[in-house]
């Protein structure tokens, strides 16, 4: 039997195909992508996270059947995040951790979600029509809350780092360029990631046609319609100079 897992991973990261396609090869149940925000199926537990015995009470309910989870750690409190780990470990969970190399590009895909309201590739295909029409006036882009945000990021890095060096656990780590820049490279990591979690993919008569519709899918290339945004180069600027520690750091 394979193992459980969690994928930590964070807002526009690029990962739902690939947390769509492990699913699919997992034995394990299935839910909600990032279960834990507020209208999905565990956002419950999230609203008991200063109550450490209940939140506790709470995580090892709904891990019970062990469902495999993507799980965006930026957004929750360090007790809950906390006490996922150490409940997940209890249960046999193994832990993922996606990452997307060009955090500039995450950062305003984000904030391009924001103003449009274009969180999933059905949205973008409508909305983004509307704006390249003209039919939609976009809004600038918030630089002080992006800055903000990214610094959140990287705190939040750290400590998800301490928790499992704290815990003696080991990630697989990979980042969404890796997986989907180079179909033939792509592949090779996925299977090595699924024998990471004991899934016996050659089982499945459908695997190729799984992976390589996973390798090809396109995400929603929000950068399409950054020329309608217009301060979408000094974000760019502002974000990349705070990155690298230049100037523009200070808001």
């Amino acid at each position: 039997m394979s193992f459980p897992y969690i994928i930590w991973t964070m807002q526009r990261t690029g990962g739902t195909t690939l947390a769509t396609l492990l699913a699919e090869l997992s034995e394990h149940p299935g839910v909600q992508h990032e279960p834990f925000n507020q209208d999905r199926k565990f956002g419950h537990v999230v609203t008991h996270w200063q109550d450490q015995e209940k939140l506790r009470s709470e995580l090892e309910e709904a891990l019970a059947a062990r469902p495999v989870i993507k799980h965006c750690h930026e957004l929750m409190p360090h007790v809950l995040n906390a006490t996922l780990m150490e409940v997940s470990i209890a249960l046999g969970y193994r832990h993922i951790v996606l990452e997307r190399g060009a955090e500039v590009d995450r950062i305003l895909s984000l904030e391009l979600a924001k103003i449009t309201g274009a969180w999933g590739s059905d949205q973008a295909k409508r909305i983004y029509r509307r704006i390249e029409a003209g039919d939609i006036e976009v809004e600038p882009i918030d630089i002080p809350r992006a800055l903000a945000h990214m610094r959140l990021c990287a705190e939040r890095r750290a400590v998800l780092e301490g928790l499992f060096d704290a815990h003696g656990q080991s990630p697989y780590r990979v980042r969404f360029e890796d997986v989907y820049t180079d179909p033939a490279a792509g592949r090779g990591l996925v299977e090595d990631l699924l024998g990471f979690l004991g899934i016996d993919y050659a089982a499945r008569g459908d695997f190729d046609a799984l992976v390589t519709e996973a390798l090809l899918k396109k995400g929603q290339n929000s950068v399409r319609v950054a020329d309608a945004v217009p301060n979408y180069a000094e974000a760019r600027l502002r974000l990349t100079d705070a990155l690298e520690g230049g100037p523009a750091t200070a808001l």
